[in-house]
């Protein structure tokens, strides 16, 4: 097996900083990559935001002078992968992330100080991962200013895409200060990925089908059908060092699928703080995400009046988002005390919490690009409800009575009456207790760790040496 050079670029990380999935990504598949030999390293901005705890051990390693700034590149390390972040206090030294007026600047600084990096410490990478629209600009700038020089001419580029909606669409002025050619008025990052990338990926089969049609290409399904032949699915996994219900700290017990009796207690723990009835018979949903319209929320909206009247369950929410789901599930909770708890923002250890202590996970999404909720709550013996999209089909298999095969259970149509049959048919199988443990030992024994998904990168990869 021949090793690779790799740079993996990630506008967020786990731990330094995260506000989604694609931080839990950007630490758990370099990682698993590395075991499998690999030198791969990441690189990323230096923000103000990143968790200090981290910083304090980081090493200069160069600087890079670039249109009269200064870029100083540190290096940390984090369970043994090398991790390079760059240093501008104008660029990058900011109190938000994403929601800076000049974003566009700061990303493709970003991706353009990466490329002059590698040349600066001679690391002769094969490959550049690329991650959404952050980095949706290093294919264009490899293939253009780049081209004619011979250290980046064997360079190939991977350009995962997590979530389409999200594309980075802004006027061309930025082209214009660091001297690139202008393709048109306006740049759209994400879509130069596409365009330019050698292989692209998306993080679930299902999806990378998906995103080829009107209704899931947010405007770009065109592009995507011209480079069909060129665009991969690869479903995510979970760090299953991070996520596991005998070692982790955050859970009140730490139990596994011979000791899952322990998960009640769990449940019992997470009842009392959260002021709930204390009662391990009676079926805890939870829900820990983003509250936005994506995540299939409308449809909760519509029904669970009915269902708190005719279903004996009780309800954890998670999360911060739209006003307007917040402000539903607090008047729930309001309203139903003894049925609804609910915590406005996100807290990890709470989190974890609800994926031990559940006994069903609710994930009704509009779309899904992979999903990792329901992968984390599997690993914890929490069966999922999902609407069959994206990853959630191509990782929760529904419950067959008639087999007995499935981990979970599912609805196909975006309708609310589908949905709560779902939850209907979930929790009657909750009360037949032979079944309900069945499938709580099932989930508890499944493979959701990085392993088969690194290979598939790996293989990936080596298509284009």
């Amino acid at each position: 097996m021949k090793h690779l050079k790799i740079l993996f670029l990630s506008s967020e990380l786990y731990p330094l900083i995260k506000t989604g999935g694609l931080a839990d990504v950007a630490f758990a598949l370099p990682k698993a990559l590395k075991k499998r030999g690999h030198d791969i390293r990441v690189i990323l901005p230096k923000y103000k935001l990143l968790n200090s705890k981290y910083i304090s051990k980081a090493k200069f390693i160069t600087k890079i002078e670039f249109k009269d700034e200064i870029f100083n590149i540190l290096k940390i390390e984090l369970e043994g992968l090398p991790i390079y972040l760059i240093e501008n206090r104008a660029f990058f030294e900011r109190d938000t992330l994403y929601e800076n007026e000049d974003r566009d600047f700061q990303f493709a600084i970003y991706n353009e100080i990466a490329l002059r990096f590698i040349k600066e410490i001679n690391f002769k990478v094969n490959i550049i991962h690329c991650n959404d629209w952050h980095t949706g600009v290093l294919p264009y700038f490899l293939n253009t200013k780049f081209k004619n020089d011979k250290f980046y001419q064997n360079i190939k580029t991977v350009y995962s895409i997590h979530n389409l909606r999200f594309q980075g669409v802004f006027s061309s002025s930025i082209f214009n200060y660091l001297d690139y050619p202008t393709p048109n008025h306006e740049i759209n990052f994400m879509k130069m990925g596409i365009k330019y990338a050698d292989k692209i990926n998306t993080v679930s089969k299902t999806y990378a089908e998906e995103i080829k049609t009107d209704f899931f290409g947010e405007g770009l399904n065109y592009e995507l059908l011209a480079r069909e032949k060129d665009l991969y699915g690869i479903v995510n996994g979970i760090d299953t060092d991070v996520f596991n219900p005998e070692t982790d700290k955050h859970i009140y017990f730490n139990y596994n699928k011979k000791s899952f009796n322990k998960k009640y207690k769990n449940k019992e723990k997470l009842q009392k703080e959260l002021k709930l009835p204390q009662n391990k018979d009676i079926p805890l949903i939870g829900i820990v995400s983003r509250l936005t319209s994506q995540k299939g929320l409308d449809l909760i909206e519509c029904i669970i009046e009915e269902l708190i009247q005719t279903e004996n369950f009780q309800m954890v929410v998670l999360g911060t988002g739209e006003s307007r789901y917040e402000e539903l599930f607090l008047e729930l909770r309001h309203k139903y005390p003894e049925k609804i708890a609910t915590v406005i923002g996100y807290n990890a250890e709470l989190a974890n919490k609800i994926y031990a202590g559940s006994d069903m996970f609710l994930m009704p999404s509009l779309f899904e690009p992979c999903g990792l909720g329901q992968l984390i709550a599997l690993r914890y013996g929490t069966i999922p409800i999902v609407r069959e999209t994206g990853g959630l089909n191509d990782t929760v298999k529904a419950y067959n009575e008639f087999t007995g095969e499935g981990n979970g259970f599912s609805f196909t149509h975006y309708n609310a009456h589908d949905m709560m049959y779902t939850i209907r048919r979930a929790i009657k199988f909750y009360n037949d207790k032979k079944v309900w443990n069945t499938l709580v030992e099932r989930a508890l024994s499944g493979d959701y760790s990085w392993n088969a998904s690194a290979k598939e990168y790996e293989d990936l990869y080596k298509s284009l040496i």
